[in-house]
């Protein structure tokens, strides 16, 4: 019924690597999907040549299916934004917030948070980068602007999204931080994990898409949101975990089930599948 290539952590700058991008775009024209979702970090350092590289890369993209991004926490410039996101409103608040996002609003697209729909699909991307705030402080000093979390008036533009699609198509969630911890990180990428997997499963999701981790990974949630389904993306780029290679996901919808694929690289050169894993779908089981 629908397709969606999910790439994440392409990390334009010195930790990206123009082979296994170059080896990506040939890769999507041959499964030609519906849509391709980008689940932020574009960029390493959050500079101007970074994002000029991104935009370059996503424009290609385009020309093969149409795409959704989101930013990342290497994205924005958080540091800037403290004052903001701290509690300080008015003149001083406001141009800090635009500050931390200028370069991704100059560059990329101006809308945080958006939707795409496609025959048979609707994906929901929601921004979870928004660097030191009071909804994603830490103790671990080195989460300290790394930790993402959901708003809630971003849940509602997901679930005005979702309501408005047809019934029977696929509503999918994008963000960039993982929910659930990471086998070899062992750190969650955000703040208000439980209440955020809640709300997607009462507004009608069936997948959430992120990144952050730079492993691969699927998990099917029962406690907080049962039949939720979430695919973590790996990276494009060379900040690989120990052990794992770069890679991509395939998310194949049809009427009653979706199958995961992750498609990682390989020694001699080439992406190649790696691992697959199937679940039945929401509406089926909600309908049954």
């Amino acid at each position: 019924m629908a397709t969606v290539l999910h790439i994440s952590d392409l990390h334009f700058g010195r930790p990206a690597s123009a082979e296994r991008l170059e080896s990506l775009k040939d890769y999507i024209r041959e499964i030609g999907p519906d849509a391709i979702a980008v689940s932020g970090d574009l960029t390493q350092r959050c500079t101007n040549r970074e994002f000029v590289q991104a935009r370059e890369y996503l424009d290609s993209l385009e020309k093969i299916a149409p795409y959704i991004v989101v930013p990342g926490n290497h994205d924005i410039r958080w540091l800037g934004a403290v004052l903001r996101n701290l509690g300080v409103v008015g003149l001083i608040g406001n141009k800090a917030h635009q500050f931390k996002y200028s370069r991704y609003t100059r560059h990329i697209s101006e809308e945080l948070s958006t939707s795409l729909e496609v025959p048979g699909l609707v994906i929901a991307g929601l921004n979870t980068a928004h660097g030191i705030t009071r909804g994603s402080l830490t103790r671990r000093f080195r989460d300290l602007g790394v930790i993402g979390h959901v708003k809630r008036e971003d849940i509602q533009l997901a679930e005005k999204a979702f309501s408005s699609a047809p019934p029977g198509v696929a509503r999918v969630i994008m963000i960039h931080h993982n929910p659930i911890r990471g086998s070899i990180s062992r750190r969650h990428g955000l703040a208000n994990t439980e209440q955020a997997l809640r709300s997607f499963a009462e507004i009608g999701a069936e997948l959430v898409l992120c990144g952050h981790d730079h492993q691969e990974a699927v998990h099917a949630i029962e406690e907080t949101a049962p039949g939720l389904v979430i695919s973590t993306a790996g990276t494009i780029s060379n900040r690989l975990r120990a052990g794992r290679s770069s890679s991509f996901n395939v998310v194949r919808f049809d009427e009653d089930s979706l199958r995961i694929t992750a498609y990682a690289w390989q020694k001699t050169g080439g992406f190649a599948p790696a691992s697959e894993r199937g679940f039945p779908r929401r509406t089926t089981s909600r309908s049954a």
